[in-house]
């Protein structure tokens, strides 16, 4: 357990690969460009949101100002560790969904695969030799969630701030099956995965719902994350 120096915000690590994604998120700051998040922000929604770091440092930037936002991911377990550090840091309208996007409709359910570290758990099983992930894997079928729904259930036409997709390659799917919602956005951080998608076609979207381009944060042989704003 740390304290964040400056805003008091408090998060943990209960899994061992928790730590050095703390240490990128809070230690070194390269995950992300704090500098490209709009002015104020107050609202957001983290697709992908494992133990809730991207919340707690949002929480951090914010600066003492009460955040309204969901935070999604369709491993459960990761999903209560979410919870629990948007309850520790008395923040109680950010609110934890266990669920998967883009992969159906509302009220249908879609298989997902949590591997033993839950930083690589994904809709669909990978070529694990490939992908250097040889270990324990598990099936499970998760509900498929409608962001659209389940944002305007608890926050009706509040705009959303910052939209967060890491999704291990449905973020295309995603973005086709919320088109409408686009439209109450301000800002996307997306992290593509070149298995699946290509940056050209996350654009082409995301170009036509109105947003464009700011920064290409980090770019690799297999993934890449970028920043968008209406």
């Amino acid at each position: 357990m740390r304290t964040l120096p400056g805003s008091g915000v408090r998060y943990r690590a209960t899994r061992l690969e928790s730590i050095p994604l703390a240490d990128e998120m809070f230690d070194k700051n390269v995950l992300y460009d704090p500098t490209l998040l709009p002015a104020g922000f107050t609202t957001y929604i983290d697709l992908g949101c494992n133990v809730g770091y991207f919340s707690c440092w949002l929480m951090h930037l914010a600066k003492g100002r009460k955040l309204k936002g969901l935070m999604v991911d369709a491993n459960p377990s990761a999903v209560e560790e979410a919870r629990w550090h948007a309850e520790s840091n008395g923040m109680p309208e950010i609110h934890g969904l266990n669920g998967i996007v883009g992969e159906g409709p509302e009220g249908g359910s879609a298989e997902f695969f949590v591997y033993e570290s839950n930083i690589c758990s994904m809709s669909k099983m990978p070529d694990t030799v490939a992908a250097g992930l040889n270990g324990k894997w598990e099936k499970i079928h998760v509900p498929c969630l409608s962001i659209a729904t389940q944002w305007r259930k608890r926050f009706g036409d509040l705009r959303c701030n910052v939209l967060k997709i890491d999704i291990e390659g449905s973020e295309l799917r995603f973005l086709k099956a919320e088109r409408g919602f686009l439209q109450q956005c301000d800002s996307v951080i997306v992290e593509w995965h070149k298995w699946e998608v290509g940056l050209p076609e996350l654009e082409a979207v995301l170009s036509e719902a109105g947003f464009r381009h700011l920064k290409t944060i980090d770019e690799n042989e297999s993934m890449g994350t970028a920043v968008y704003r209406r």
